[in-house]
C-alpha cells in the first residue's frame, strides 16, 4: 500500500486545529506524516500544531493554494492527501485513501463533506444525501469536485502539472489537470465532517456560487467567484 502525508493549510485556526489533528492521530492505520503548513498565522496555530507533535512548515505568503502547494513540495511520501483545519476526517479515511491508490493508475481520489453540528438541520440534510449524489454525476460528467477538504493526489503526478497554481478553485483545477495523468475517483469511503461556518456568508455563497461556476466549467466559459468570496483567506 502507497505511504500517505496528510497537509492541513492554517491560518489563525486555533479555534479548530486541535479537533482536527486529533482525528488525523486517531486514524487507523494512521498517516505516515502530517504537516501542517502555517499560512502567516497571528494566533496559536503553529503552537497547537507542534504541542500535538506535527511537523510545522511555515508558508508566510497569504493564500491558501500557496499553502497548500507549500505542503505538497514538503511531503515525503507518494500520495499526500489534503484537508482543511476546521474539519475533522472519519473512520477509515486514511484506509480509503489507500486502498483508492492502490491502483498505480489513479492519481487522485476525492470523497463527500458532511457538515458539523453547529450547520443548521437543512444543510446537514444536504450535505449527507444530496452533495454525493451531485459528486457521483459531476464524476460522470467528467468534471471531479475534488474539495479542498477532502481530496488526494499522487505527489509526483501533481508537481509534475503545476500543483495548486491558482488563488480560487485550486482544488477542483488540479483535480482537471490530473485527468490527463491517469485516473482521478470518487471514494465515497473517504468522508470527512466540516465546520458550518461558511454558511455565514449566506446559502447563495455556499451553494449557489459554487453551483454557477461548475456550470460555467462544464460549458468552457470564464469562472466567477466576485471580488470577496476569498477574502477571508488573505486577511
Amino acid at each position: 500500500m502507497p505511504r500517505v502525508s496528510v497537509v492541513v493549510p492554517a491560518r489563525n485556526e486555533e479555534a479548530y486545529l486541535g479537533r482536527c489533528l486529533d482525528a488525523l492521530l486517531r486514524q487507523d492505520p494512521p498517516p505516515d506524516e502530517i504537516i501542517v503548513v502555517d499560512n502567516g498565522s497571528k494566533d496559536r496555530t503553529a503552537e497547537i500544531a507542534e504541542q500535538m507533535g506535527v511537523w510545522v512548515v511555515r508558508e508566510p505568503t497569504p493564500g491558501v493554494h500557496h499553502a497548500r502547494q507549500a505542503g505538497l513540495k514538503a511531503a515525503r511520501y507518494e500520495v499526500v492527501a489534503q484537508t482543511d483545519a476546521d474539519t475533522r476526517v472519519l473512520p477509515g479515511w486514511i484506509a480509503a485513501i489507500r486502498r483508492g491508490f492502490a491502483d498505480p493508475q489513479t492519481v487522485a481520489t476525492y470523497g463527500p463533506i458532511e457538515l458539523d453540528e453547529d450547520a443548521p438541520t437543512l444543510d446537514r440534510w444536504l450535505a449527507r444525501h444530496a452533495f454525493p449524489l451531485f459528486l457521483r454525476l459531476s464524476a460522470l460528467l467528467g468534471q471531479p469536485n475534488a474539495s479542498g477538504a477532502n481530496h488526494a493526489v499522487r505527489r509526483e503526478a501533481a508537481l509534475a502539472v503545476g500543483g495548486y497554481d491558482r488563488p480560487f478553485a485550486e482544488d477542483v483545477h488540479l483535480a482537471k489537470k490530473l485527468l490527463r495523468r491517469g485516473r482521478v475517483r470518487y471514494l465515497p469511503d473517504q468522508r470527512v465532517v466540516t465546520s458550518g461556518r461558511r454558511l455565514a456568508w449566506g446559502r447563495w455563497k455556499m451553494y449557489g456560487v459554487h453551483t454557477k461556476n461548475v456550470l460555467a466549467r462544464i460549458l468552457g466559459r470564464p469562472e466567477d467567484y466576485g471580488p470577496d468570496y476569498f477574502a477571508d483567506r488573505e486577511r
